[in-house]
């Protein structure tokens, strides 16, 4: 049971952090150790803080109601013996098309955060300011609504009690992408598949001692590298998403479901930048490597000139940009599970399992 008065009778209140699984989960923790010490200095009256984080997978509806979140909570066995509970989910919500970043029930004394509206820049920073205002407002420290550069601008509710918060324009769409983005976690998405990391270096273990690419690579410019590396970069990208389905078609989901946007954008940009950090990875491996493997007269003697540190940079250049090949064969050969489990952080992989269970029941009606 909370206790609404607790703050103005006693000098001490309960605050629970109550995240998704994954990123939030980690920023609360991380968040709770310091909180109370931000929640002194910026509330003050005396009031003692006492922060714990509860890790709670929270509804999978983009427009759940924050004032049904305390029950669903409470219904699966929490501690619901809190004063003030704020909700972190990387769960992306929107409002007539604006991302939501914050909603607040001031009668119930709970707020939900959605991290993707705040962008992913300073997140840990960020998601602490969002929590501190909306405690000031849920401790009535600030009568007037929240309006924040991190928080946004207040928007209007059908429900009078609950208080909406929006980050408007081209911002708080960047912001809402990026977010998603980060919440993926695209720079450990070739970590955890083997048999692309295997295939990849396999394909630049064989051209990289291959002469006749020891005398293309010094033969191609800087703008036919460039060329090369994003043409296999973005089809290497494409690939994965076509092979395995990760592109959401609109006559493929339930009619209930909402607008495809940003979702295809997110996966674009989280396969892309996983592509990317695979590319980058090898790149440098095979420059630190080129120097030992490959003697600079037999590299002469091949291309028929004295060799110097770019042509190293330019053979390594060019051997990552081919090696995605092999990278394509290697996904493959990956379970398309493991796959969405690389690419995507645990919210988006339960939302995709949503969607193929509604799918499914569509199909056999």
């Amino acid at each position: 049971m909370r206790h609404p008065n607790a703050d103005s009778t006693g000098r001490r209140l309960r605050l629970v952090l109550i995240a998704d699984p994954g990123l939030p989960s980690e920023i609360a923790r991380n968040l709770s150790r310091r909180l109370p010490e931000h929640l002194r200095r910026r509330i003050g009256r005396g009031i003692r803080w006492q922060v714990d984080t509860v890790t709670e997978p929270l509804v999978a509806d983009e427009q759940a109601d924050v004032s049904g979140l305390a029950e669903i909570v409470e219904a699966r066995g929490q501690d619901g013996d809190w004063d003030i509970g704020v909700f972190l989910t990387d769960l992306p919500r929107r409002a007539a098309r604006n991302p939501v970043s914050t909603e607040v029930d001031p009668e119930r004394r709970i707020a939900l955060i959605s991290l993707p509206a705040l962008g992913s820049r300073r997140l840990p920073r960020r998601v602490r300011q969002a929590v501190v205002d909306v405690v000031r407002q849920l401790t009535a420290q600030d009568e007037e609504p929240l309006d924040s550069p991190v928080v946004g601008r207040p928007a209007p509710s059908e429900e009078s009690k609950r208080e909406r918060y929006v980050v408007p324009g081209l911002r708080g769409h960047v912001r809402l992408v990026l977010g998603m983005v980060r919440a993926n976690r695209p720079w450990r998405l070739f970590t955890s598949l083997s048999r692309a990391m295997a295939g990849v270096f396999a394909t630049a273990a064989v051209g990289f001692l291959n002469n006749t690419t020891w005398r293309i690579s010094t033969t191609l410019g800087i703008s036919q590298l460039t060329v090369i590396a994003v043409l296999s970069t973005l089809a290497l990208t494409g690939w994965i998403i076509i092979d395995h389905g990760l592109w959401e078609r609109a006559e493929e989901l339930p009619d209930t479901h909402a607008s495809l946007y940003p979702y295809n954008l997110v996966t674009l940009l989280t396969i892309g930048l996983g592509v990317f950090f695979l590319y980058t990875t090898l790149f440098v491996t095979l420059v630190a490597v080129s120097f030992l493997v490959v003697p600079s007269a037999v590299f002469g003697n091949i291309t028929q000139h004295a060799v110097d540190a770019s042509d190293y940079a330019t053979l390594s250049w060019f051997v990552t940009s081919t090696s995605m090949i092999g990278g394509a064969f290697g996904t493959g050969l990956e379970n398309a599970e493991e796959v969405r489990d690389a690419a995507y952080g645990q919210r988006h992989r339960r939302r995709q399992r949503k969607l193929t269970e509604a799918r499914d029941r569509d199909r056999d009606k």
